[in-house]
């Protein structure tokens, strides 16, 4: 057994570069591999230091070599966690997965499952599919599942969204779960957040970029701009790689939820396994699998609290919802409370309409607890 060098790759013949089996079924697994090693990979220097100016060069992947049935192989890319990084840097902000199950045991037993283990229970059954499935379920706001169909062979998948991933507190038993019921990660994003944009914002993206800080394979991945770098109000976004291969998102999270003046800036690695093999010890080590992605990101501190996170975008999504519907609406509520001699109940009860706002239901678990502590924080 030996390992290449993704520096290697390149060098690969045509016939075992094969796109990658993306449904995993157990025909794969008794496909024979071969896997080479070179040593100096399981020596990769993290964090990364910085050479004359510039990010060293190191491996941020193994590559493994699967022969198939008919002789050709694939390559498969393996993540190389920086050891020396906290796992707390970045959380689980995406998690798609398949599993094999006959659709009998979706309804009978996936379902509680998910309720049990994951706290994600069905809210509802919809009639169209997903993505080449033929059915679908919804996981309330916080993913779907996603089943039948001859061509799915099978399989069924799960997409939890950030806000669901942000309910898991026990990513270790998320994880057991997984390798367990031999499911495999088909997506997983891993985010790391600097709310006051100290470390992270987009003028320091670019200067590690321009530092070689995003070299993979001796090469610097490509770089994309997109939002306003003009006004700078509505935010801006850098990414890095590709997203059907290895993306990176770094953006200004609090101007994408409405806030003009926010400071707030989000690094995000969004991984598939196309080509790729994602392993379930990404869920307890994001920290460590997002700072080995790209050697700049292996100088990332800042331990991550989702909680914080969610409850500091739930209180600007409803300043920016309060802003917009005083803009709006202000002034007729200003002639209605003269019309009705200043009665706000029935004001508020012609105006108020069921429902929440689309921009807040992610986080309407956490509305009342935010008013509850926005109104005795006011009191003190």
């Amino acid at each position: 057994m030996s390992t290449l060098p993704r520096s290697l790759k390149e060098n690969a013949s045509a016939s075992s570069r094969l796109p990658a089996r993306q449904d995993g079924l157990a025909a794969d697994a008794d496909a024979s591999r071969l896997v080479i090693r070179d040593k100096r990979t399981d020596q990769v220097p993290h964090p990364a230091t910085v050479e004359s100016g510039n990010f060293a060069a190191v491996e941020t992947e193994t590559v493994t070599l699967q022969a198939g049935r008919n002789g050709q192989g694939t390559v498969i890319f393996n993540p190389i966690p920086a050891e020396k990084s906290s796992p707390t840097v970045a959380h689980v902000d995406w998690l798609g997965f398949t599993l094999l199950l006959s659709e009998a045991r979706v309804r009978t037993w996936l379902f509680k499952e998910l309720s049990a283990v994951f706290g994600l229970p069905v809210s509802e059954v919809k009639k169209a599919g997903w993505n080449g499935y033929t059915q679908r379920a919804e996981l309330r706001e916080f993913g779907i599942v996603a089943w039948g169909g001859k061509a799915q062979r099978g399989t069924v998948h799960v997409e939890i969204n950030g806000t669901g991933c942000g309910r898991i507190a026990d990513w270790a038993q998320i994880r057991a779960w997984g390798e367990t019921h031999h499911a495999w990660i088909t997506r997983i994003d891993l985010a790391h957040d600097d709310h006051e944009g100290a470390q992270c914002n987009a003028e320091q993206v670019l200067a590690w970029h321009e530092r070689r800080g995003f070299n993979c394979g001796g090469r610097n991945a490509k770089v994309k701009l997109a939002g306003d770098w003009h006004d700078l109000t509505d935010g801006r976004t850098i990414y890095i790689g590709t997203r059907g291969n290895k993306m990176l998102r770094c953006y200004e999270k609090g101007k994408q939820l409405g806030d003009t003046t926010s400071s707030w800036f989000r690094v995000e690695l969004e991984l598939r396994n196309k080509n790729r093999h994602l392993p379930w010890d990404m869920l307890i080590r994001p920290g460590q699998y997002l700072a080995g992605a790209y050697p700049c990101l292996a100088f990332l501190a800042l331990e991550q609290a989702k909680l914080k996170t969610t409850q500091k975008a739930t209180a600007m999504s409803l300043e920016c919802m309060t802003a917009n519907a005083s803009r709006l609406a202000g002034k007729a509520i200003n002639v209605l409370m003269k019309v009705h001699q200043g009665d706000s109940k029935k004001v508020v009860g012609l105006l108020r309409r069921e429902g929440v706002p689309k921009r807040l239901v992610p986080y309407q678990g956490h509305l009342t607890r935010h008013g509850h502590e926005r109104g005795a924080h006011e009191d003190s």
